[in-house]
């Protein structure tokens, strides 16, 4: 019988998931982080030496050169499927593992949770919340946030499936156009019609 209700977080580079996931946490909802796994993963040596034998000069004495490797793989797309198929399994593994150590109500945050789901084989999602906004709107926030020009910011956000094309596969929509309060607002909205049907 299964213990809890898992709902899929997604978003697009800089479409304001931290936000929501922040406020999930601070509420006291388990969130599960594909990000920091993948950067778990990849402080271990076993995956460092892999890394390094596929792409030549991006670890340095034991340190991955991450930005050298954003910048690779964001550029690159057969460069990117590499890196993927590397580092996929491994976090999904992880994932699968977490969901089944918790019980209740869990949130995955996946950036490129629509884009894998056909690789996620053992892992079954109740629910997808997309955290959408305008994609002019993704680009100003993505200069500012990581102090890029408009050329590099549209290479990272056009790297990823559009956010418009993601709304056609997401349960709830998230909108985080104007300001935190009111995405804030939905969030509240969706958690109670969860918690009032009891998932």
């Amino acid at each position: 019988m299964k213990r809890n209700k898992v709902i899929g977080l997604t978003g697009g580079i800089s479409s304001g998931k931290s936000l929501v996931t922040a406020y999930l946490e601070e509420k006291g909802y388990p969130v599960i982080d594909s990000d920091k796994i993948v950067r778990d993963l990849q402080e271990s040596p076993q995956l460092l030496k892999k890394i390094g034998d596929l792409f030549p000069g991006l670890v340095d004495q034991g340190v991955l050169q991450r930005e050298k490797l954003g910048r690779l793989v964001f550029s690159d797309e057969k460069e990117r499927k590499k890196l993927d198929d590397l580092m996929h399994p491994l976090v999904f593994s992880v994932i699968e593992k977490e969901i089944q150590d918790r019980q209740g109500l869990v949130f995955v945050d996946m950036p490129l949770l629509l884009e894998t789901l056909d690789r996620q084989k053992n892992i079954s999602y109740d629910e997808i919340w997309l955290v959408w906004l305008p994609k002019d709107k993704q680009i100003q926030r993505l200069m500012k946030r990581d102090s890029i020009n408009q050329a590099y910011a549209r290479q990272k956000i056009d790297a990823q499936m559009a956010l418009e094309a993601k709304k056609v596969h997401a349960d709830v929509l998230i909108d985080n156009s104007q300001d935190p309060q009111t995405t804030l607002k939905q969030v509240d909205r969706e958690l109670k019609r969860l918690c009032d049907g009891a998932f």
